[in-house]
């Protein structure tokens, strides 16, 4: 546009056309911008030694449109690179020409693509209208010209390459996001997985610790307990946040290179008696020679023990029996002869007090010895046992009937409290009557006159509690465990059975009995009683005094 308008209207010469190509070919992206005439020969260039060649780039000029308005383009590889050449005819723009028929600012003039010789003509000159037009295109308005722009398209393809590379890039990182989501989903399901399995084994663990038969204790490395399992809780009760002194001295001697130590333990925990246990302790191994914490494993002994004892309790009994079945009769018959013989004398002499004392003294003393011998027959033989239907309130009043002399004797007080919803008990009455006279006159011996003596039945669960106790001298806790032994007594007239007796009672009924004492405080038996079958009664609670 500014070469059409510097030689239309400014004249301009070749030497100012080539510099304004010059200027322009420095812009950027510009090769080269060149214009030739018809056979070709280069009249500008921006290449000045360009200037004057023939540019057969375009084999055949006059193939390009006549029409100056359109554009004809090609693709060149050329020694800079890949060149985008465009070529259209080239008019010169001259605007004396406006004003015929073009008003002022309405687009190209008229005379806009034509030759010298098929432009309108205008306003006649002094040599007419050829002599108008010619000064001002000089060489150009006498011959067609092209003009042909040369577009590098170096830029062009590195911004395509950048563009392919940022696609390239792009799909390689969408790829590898979708295949790292892909693997992040896989892993997260294997992770849930593995945790869902984990939490099934550690359930499963956990199940099997807590579900144990044997006490389980871990301690850490300063013997303070760490966990325990039921079995732990039912054998030792609460369980305690510092290891018991016996525990920690077992622990004491796995050293750091672990091992395990095993052996009989005995306790004596606050909520319970002594307890003997069977303790296997071994070492949690931490980091190479170092221990975390101890594990140890352990079951009640004591109700080993006590089937110990019972076995030979029994064998005991057993001997006893047969002493008894041998002996019994022998000295009946003597004991028979001895009393007829005392009686005898003590009214033979009767006017002599003195021999009729001895007389009464040997009496007793052989009734004792046939009691000792009837609860020693007693004792020995096979038990039977009735079980019927009995009614507990007249059971309880009628056993304290058979003992109110001797309770008025001393002044003792009797206070009764019945707290049960049950009526009646599937028992052997007179077996119960037995066991609580028993109970009664050891609570007589023990107290002073003025004593209490107080008789409870309870519910305890599906059984039956009866409560015997007193506020005697109590029991030694060195004699406790020897209070159901046959011949242990701490009087001097006993005989040592009668507990003994009370024992078997019970145990033939499917009853348990125990033992509470305190020196000074006074005692407490507590018999457990099944009571299948039993009949509810219609009030909760029944008190007696």
């Amino acid at each position: 546009a500014g070469t059409r308008i510097g030689l239309g209207s400014m004249q301009w010469g070749i030497e100012r056309l080539q510099s304004m190509l010059e200027e322009t070919a420095g812009q950027p992206d510009v090769a080269y911008i060149m214009i030739t005439d018809a056979m070709g020969k280069i009249v500008a260039h921006s290449d000045a030694a360009m200037v004057g060649k023939i540019y057969d780039g375009w084999p055949d000029l006059a193939s390009l449109p006549m029409d100056p308005h359109r554009i004809s383009s090609r693709s060149l590889n050329t020694e800079d690179g890949p060149v985008l050449e465009l070529a259209k005819r080239f008019v010169p723009f001259n605007p004396r020409l406006r004003g015929r028929g073009w008003a002022a600012g309405h687009g190209p003039d008229p005379s806009y693509g034509y030759g010298y010789g098929n432009m309108p003509p205008g306003p006649p000159g002094p040599l007419g209208p050829e002599s108008s037009a010619r000064p001002a295109f000089g060489a150009f308005g006498q011959t067609d010209h092209y003009i042909f722009a040369g577009m590098s398209m170096a830029g062009v393809q590195a911004a395509q390459s950048q563009g392919f590379k940022n696609i390239v890039i792009r799909g390689l990182l969408f790829f590898v996001f979708c295949c790292s989501g892909i693997i992040a989903l896989f892993a997260l399901q294997a992770y849930w997985a593995a945790q869902s399995s984990l939490e099934q084994v550690m359930a499963f663990s956990d199940n099997v610790v807590q579900n144990m038969p044997s006490g389980l204790i871990t301690l850490d490395t300063n013997f303070n307990v760490t966990s325990a399992n039921r079995a732990a809780e039912k054998i030792l009760g609460k369980i305690p946040e510092k290891a018991y002194p016996q525990m920690a001295a077992m622990a004491a001697k796995i050293t750091g290179s672990g091992g395990v130590a095993s052996g009989e333990v005995a306790l004596n925990p606050k909520e319970q008696g002594e307890l003997r246990l069977d303790m296997t302790v071994s070492a949690i191994p931490a980091d190479e020679d170092q221990i975390q914490g101890f594990v140890l494993l352990f079951r009640d002994l004591t109700q080993i023990r006590d089937l110990k004892k019972q076995v030979e309790t029994n064998r005991r009994l057993a001997a006893i029996g047969k002493l008894a079945a041998g002996v019994a009769h022998e000295i009946r018959n003597p004991l028979s002869s001895i009393k007829g013989f005392a009686t005898y004398f003590s009214r033979q002499y009767e006017n002599e007090p003195e021999d009729v004392e001895i007389a009464k003294i040997m009496v007793q003393e052989v009734e004792r010895m046939n009691r000792s011998i009837t609860q020693l027959l007693e004792f020995a033989k096979p038990m039977a046992v009735e079980i019927k239907q009995t009614r507990i309130e007249p059971l309880i009043r009628h056993s304290l009937k058979l003992v109110s002399h001797d309770l008025e004797k001393k002044k003792i007080r009797v206070e009764t409290d019945i707290r049960t919803r049950r009526e009646t008990i599937h028992t052997d009455p007179e077996r119960i009557c037995q066991v609580l006279l028993n109970l009664y006159m050891n609570a007589l011996n023990a107290m002073d006159s003025g004593g209490i003596l107080e008789i409870g039945v309870a519910d305890v669960q599906d059984d039956i509690e009866i409560r015997v106790a007193d506020n005697g001298c109590g029991i030694p806790a060195k004699d406790l465990e020897k209070v159901f032994d046959p011949y242990f007594t701490t009087r001097a007239k006993g005989t040592g059975l009668g507990l003994s007796i009370v024992h078997r009672i019970v145990e033939n009924l499917k009853g348990d009995i125990r033992v509470e004492s305190r020196p000074s405080k006074g005692t407490v038996f507590y018999i457990i009683l099944p009571v299948n079958g039993a009949v509810m009664a219609a009030s909760d609670n029944k008190s007696i005094k």
